[in-house]
């Protein structure tokens, strides 16, 4: 079987294609920023910045779920312009031989995009488990505390103590 000639389409197609994951290179670079900064926020309980961080981050997730999407329509438009036509969508791997020269700069900004995908949803889970974790250990310091304001109890009418209800309560943990 012969590959297909590159046509203009085609050129163009692999051009827009080089593009947009490079768009995502750089959008997954900043989530890496993010979530360093999510983490020294966690370090420092700067509540604030944690906040800021994480909604500049699902912004920014949001943004490269938008280019996904265009990157799955744009490699079925090229894999259909080919001639491939398979059962599921065709993947970016099943269109480089037919990239011509753009075959290397495709193949290495897909390797980065994976690694840095990779490397995101580490340190992301990194921190999501330590922000849980966080959170359990304050809770279970409030619940401690409102435990010992709550130490007076009231008689039921058998007799038994039962415990007065709970006061909310919170904590600075910056001082």
């Amino acid at each position: 079987m012969t590959a297909p000639q590159i046509t203009e389409v085609l050129a163009e197609g692999f051009r827009r294609l080089e593009e947009l994951l490079d768009t995502q290179c750089g959008h997954y670079r900043r989530v890496e920023e993010l979530v360093d900064s999510q983490r020294e926020a966690l370090r420092v309980a700067d509540v604030t910045a944690l906040t800021n961080a994480s909604n500049a981050e699902r912004e920014l997730l949001d943004a490269i779920g938008r280019l996904d999407t265009r990157r799955v329509e744009l490699v079925d438009a090229i894999a259909a312009e080919l001639g491939l036509a398979q059962p599921g969508s065709p993947t970016l791997t099943d269109l480089l031989e037919h990239s011509g020269p753009r075959r290397g700069r495709l193949v290495t900004i897909a390797d980065e995009l994976r690694r840095l995908i990779s490397k995101t949803r580490a340190a992301s889970g990194v921190v999501r488990t330590a922000a849980e974790s966080l959170a359990r250990h304050m809770q279970g310091i409030v619940q401690s505390v409102e435990i010992g304001l709550g130490r007076t109890g009231i008689y039921e009418r058998t007799g038994r103590l039962v415990s007065a209800l709970p006061r909310h309560s919170s904590i600075n943990i910056r001082s």
